[in-house]
């Protein structure tokens, strides 16, 4: 896994930024083009993190940079609190997850100082199919400001979109082919007479169980959630092409 370090960000955050450094987990990100900037965050945690009294003015914290810096790319971005309801808009899903916020004191009236380490998964919103993954974990093991490190983070998830390639919406698998009227039932088949080899009827009936077990891996393959390009080279693989 390629670690890349994210640089301070510039002007807009002189003062309050932090750095952070970046683990690739799928790369490049792609997003569908049909989402039309729009954006979900889903804010996610370990339990001990989550059990802590400050974890709400933490991810109120984030969400207000996740908001500035999606509307500063022309994002539209809003919180996404269970699970997505069938029919959704088209969206592209972040879910932040902290894994680590090692605290150096009491937070305060602010977010305090803090290591951290954050996985954010982009993902289709509709489907739920991951699209790629990011780490961020604090620079140093020295606590650093909590909010800086947010806005940082926040500022690379929206760059990590803008740079990403758009891609057309994915055509549904097609649907078994239906039986034409004309065509008839297939016969059964024969019990093997005496003498004959088992084997040889078996092998009469591989070209249907073969067609079946087809249809059913795609079926399969249809409900996961697959990252985009491991389902194309499956579906090709499944299908022949």
């Amino acid at each position: 896994m390629r670690t890349l370090f994210v640089v301070l960000l510039a002007a807009g955050l002189a003062g309050c930024a932090a750095e952070v450094k970046k683990d690739d987990g799928m790369s490049p990100i792609r997003t569908y083009a049909d989402t039309q900037n729009h954006l979900l965050v889903s804010f996610q945690g370990d339990p001990s993190i989550t059990a802590r009294p400050n974890w709400p003015r933490l991810t109120g914290a984030w969400r207000r940079a996740l908001q500035q810096a999606a509307s500063d790319a022309d994002y539209q971005l809003s919180e996404q609190v269970g699970s997505l309801p069938s029919g959704a808009q088209a969206a592209t899903l972040l879910v932040v997850e902290v894994q680590r916020l090692q605290q150096a004191g009491p937070a305060g009236g602010d977010l305090g100082d803090a290591v951290m380490r954050v996985d954010v998964r982009f993902a289709d919103g509709p489907s739920g199919r991951l699209l790629g993954s990011r780490r961020y974990e604090s620079e140093s093991d020295e606590p650093e400001s909590v909010q800086g490190q947010i806005k940082t983070i926040s500022a690379e998830i929206i760059n990590e979109l803008t740079s990403a390639q758009r891609i057309a919406k994915r055509e549904p698998l097609p649907a078994p082919p239906a039986t034409s009227p004309e065509q008839e039932p297939a016969k059964a088949k024969p019990a093997p007479g005496p003498g004959q080899s088992l084997a040889g009827s078996e092998h009469l009936g591989k070209p249907v169980a073969v067609n079946d077990g087809r249809e059913q891996q795609l079926q399969k393959l249809q409900r996961s959630n697959l990252p985009f390009d491991q389902y194309q080279t499956e579906y090709r693989r499944l299908t022949g092409q």
